[in-house]
């Protein structure tokens, strides 16, 4: 199985509560996310995303997340997406540091492998904790 496309999309998510502050005044009303998907040559489609709080937050931004994305994501198409060390140690070889650029290819790959092998994500990933969520 072989990556066959990446494409990412913009996607607002407003805040129920209105707005989230933080220190020196800083805040957002809306979450700027970005969703990826991932295709594959074998029909499965795998979606991840990632969705940094603001640009005065953590070193990461939604802005950065996108441009990033574009210098990757051509890089990956030709890779097992199922093989996900490989795939990992491939995107940081490709592009240091910015993780959180390559979670929602990562996520989406993981959510590829749970289609696969016909398993849950948490199952893959060791297992769930308990039977309900409140």
């Amino acid at each position: 199985m072989k990556i066959t496309n990446v494409r990412a999309w913009q996607v607002d998510l407003p805040l129920k509560e209105g707005r989230y502050s933080w220190s020196n005044g800083n805040y957002v009303e809306v979450f700027d996310s970005t969703v990826v998907e991932v295709e594959t040559d074998a029909g499965l489609t795998g979606y991840g995303e990632c969705c940094p709080l603001g640009s005065a937050y953590l070193p990461s931004y939604a802005l950065g997340v996108r441009s990033g994305l574009t210098e990757i994501a051509p890089k990956v198409i030709g890779l097992d997406p199922r093989d996900l060390l490989t795939l990992n140690r491939f995107m940081d070889a490709e592009l240091r540091g910015h993780p959180y650029i390559k979670s929602a290819i990562d996520v989406a790959c993981w959510d590829i492998l749970g289609q696969a092998t016909g398993l849950p994500v948490y199952t893959l990933l060791g297992g769930k904790a308990q039977d309900d969520v409140a």
